[in-house]
């Protein structure tokens, strides 16, 4: 990976060079790059349309008409995995924003402010680490009904606890440093301090904490979808399809491909997190 090179004289740009070296790391991320475009892609250019049906066509193999096969509407597998990639991705990432947006805040405030508000704080995030996260999450779909802004919503709101807890240990260890100590005699208010100098300083270990979220998302919104609590037909899910495919055994494309689908995924954003670790010595 020569031909990409960054400035070794940055944090980020030792950390992106040190990746870039790390072959099945960066293998793994042109995975996913390549899966996400295909998601965006093949919906829109497929002569296929994801909620037509044909059923002289229905539960046909994999061949050269349809790549992927057909289900038992006829409707064509293919591009059906890749709207289903598409809307996962898009509850993964709407709620990743969502756990960093409620996370990162949460927990630096916890971390900074300290005494009896820190303790406050992490006593209410292990109330919430005490209700079933999937029950909750029913809960919520049940109660506002099923679609793909309260999906991210449900999903979003219970996975935020664990980004809250890294930050406020990371926060508790950077807040007592002398660059810190600094900004304070200099006169820098708090929220100053977390803006610049906490939260920039966390970047790193967010960075990584994001690449394990945005995998925990597509599962749990999978969990959800197979119990029929995401998005309704004819759109999908990976979770609606592999569900789809559990109730037809006999016809094996129609778990397969879904399940390969997610599963090189998840993977890939597995060994691109301990690849950016190794990268940042964290």
């Amino acid at each position: 990976m020569q031909f990409l090179k960054f400035n070794n004289h940055s944090f980020f740009g030792k950390t992106l060079n040190k990746f870039l070296k790390n072959k099945f790391a960066f293998f793994n991320l042109v995975l996913i790059l390549i899966i996400g475009f295909l998601c965006l892609l093949v919906p829109i250019f497929s002569k296929y349309n994801y909620k037509v049906t044909d059923f002289q066509n229905s539960l046909t193999p994999p061949n050269t008409v349809h790549l992927f096969g057909s289900d038992g509407l006829g409707r064509d597998l293919f591009v059906r995995c890749f709207v289903g990639g598409k809307i996962t991705f898009e509850i993964a990432i709407a709620g990743t924003i969502m756990v960093l947006l409620i996370g990162v805040t949460y927990g630096t405030v916890s971390g900074f402010i300290g005494g009896k508000v820190d303790s406050f704080m992490m006593r209410i995030v292990d109330i919430l680490y005490g209700l079933p996260i999937i029950f909750f999450s029913i809960l919520l779909l049940s109660i506002f009904g099923q679609n793909i802004f309260i999906s991210f919503i449900a999903i979003a709101s219970v996975s935020w606890l664990d980004m809250a807890r890294v930050v406020r240990g990371q926060t508790l260890s950077i807040k007592n440093k002398e660059f810190i100590d600094a900004a304070r005699i200099s006169g820098a208010s708090n929220w100053r301090i977390i803006k610049k100098y906490i939260i920039p300083n966390l970047s790193g270990v967010i960075l990584v904490y994001t690449t394990l979220i945005v995998p925990n998302i597509i599962i749990l919104s999978a969990v959800l979808s197979f119990f029929g609590l995401g998005v309704n037909e004819p759109m999908t899910t990976w979770g609606l399809l592999i569900n789809d495919g559990v109730q037809d055994m006999r016809s094996w494309w129609l778990l397969f491909f879904p399940t390969l689908l997610m599963v090189i995924t998840l993977l890939s954003f597995s060994f691109v997190a301990n690849g950016l670790k190794e990268s940042m010595e964290l």
